[in-house]
């Protein structure tokens, strides 16, 4: 009979042994719902330790998982999103089986999997509207244009008064707008160009077309642009990037901030550089690791993909893209790209 016991408890503690070595989570629960075991594994998803789970009653995060798996098909594998002590929330992915009176449950945090899977569908998505969408940006741009000209000449022919105004604000609208199209149209543009164009003039354009949505907002705008010679830039791409950086900084203001540009050649005329500095809200350590991510936002109609795409544009020129940023503060953010070729 000893023996018997004996070699009861050396099977015991050898499946112990073997469910602790196992590289998923694993968790045993009882008739009565309590936990008779759980390894290291499962003690780290559910940010606690294997003293805090056994003998207790399931925890409320792994209630979830069961319930989730007694809606299953039968195959007893799903998928189920647990709120933590913490706040936090995971993505678990998880098996559940029975032996005699035990439920064995295999836990897997697949938060991470969960994430690639919705950037792929997102990426998917960018792609399908990538084919379609310099033809729609050409169509909206030619009707814009025809726009524009229209309300120039009637601004030429009329009197001071309500309807110059009003005609002012339409032009105002209408450039704001052709800016946007050339800050969506950067997925498929290219900053370094062949042709050498006149930069400076391309980013004063872009600050007066900003200038009034900022100033409605109360907030300071001050542009130093330094009279350039011409550069092999694209000035749409130029344009599209102080777009994307003064929106995101007055996404980050309140009225009584500032918002400041300078552009300029350094390094003795070998590199161009754009800085936008800003006294907003300013961004934490773990936002700012992040900023550049494709689809990372923390505005809630934010796409996640304009400061992805400035980056991208100028690592492709040859240049550097650099944020900073304190909490409290502002922040700010330079490109630097080289101009191999003589300025003109």
């Amino acid at each position: 009979m000893e023996s018997q016991r004996t070699r009861s408890t050396t099977r015991r503690r050898g499946a112990v042994r073997i469910l602790e070595a196992l590289p998923t989570a694993v968790v045993v629960l009882g008739k009565s719902e309590r936990v008779r075991f759980a390894n290291d594994r499962a003690a780290n998803i559910f940010g606690t330790t294997r003293k805090e789970l056994e003998g207790r009653t399931i925890p409320p995060a792994l209630q979830a998982a069961v319930k989730a798996a007694s809606l299953t098909d039968g195959s007893g594998r799903s998928e189920c999103v647990v709120r933590l002590g913490n706040g936090r929330t995971k993505t678990l992915g998880f098996s559940l089986s029975t032996s005699d009176d035990d439920t064995i449950i295999v836990l897997q945090d697949i938060s991470r999997v969960m994430q690639l899977r919705e950037e792929r569908d997102k990426l998917m998505s960018l792609a399908a509207i990538g084919e379609a969408l310099p033809s729609l940006l050409h169509e909206l741009k030619n009707p814009l244009a025809a726009i524009t000209a229209a309300v120039e000449v009637l601004l030429e022919e009329v009197d001071p008064g309500y309807v110059m105004d009003q005609l002012h604000a339409v032009l105002s609208e209408v450039r704001r707008m052709k800016l946007g199209f050339e800050g969506i149209g950067a997925v498929h543009g290219k900053l370094r160009s062949e042709r050498f164009s006149p930069i400076d003039y391309a980013l004063r354009e872009a600050c007066r077309v900003l200038s009034p949505r900022i100033e409605n907002a109360q907030i300071t705008f001050r542009c130093d642009i330094k009279d350039l010679p011409l550069l092999p830039l694209d000035p749409a791409m130029a344009r599209a990037i102080v777009f994307n950086f003064v929106t995101n900084a007055l996404h980050a203001c309140e009225a009584g901030d500032t918002i400041t540009l300078h552009a300029q050649l350094e390094d003795d005329d070998r590199a161009f550089t754009i800085v936008v500095v800003d006294t907003g809200t300013g961004m934490s350590p773990e936002v700012l690791d992040r900023a550049t991510d494709l689809f990372f936002t923390t505005k809630p109609s934010g796409s996640g993909i304009g400061l992805a795409l400035c980056s991208r544009a100028v690592k492709d020129a040859g240049g550097e893209m650099t944020l900073r940023s304190v909490p409290g503060f502002g922040t700010s953010v330079s490109v630097k790209i080289p101009v191999n070729q003589e300025a003109r």
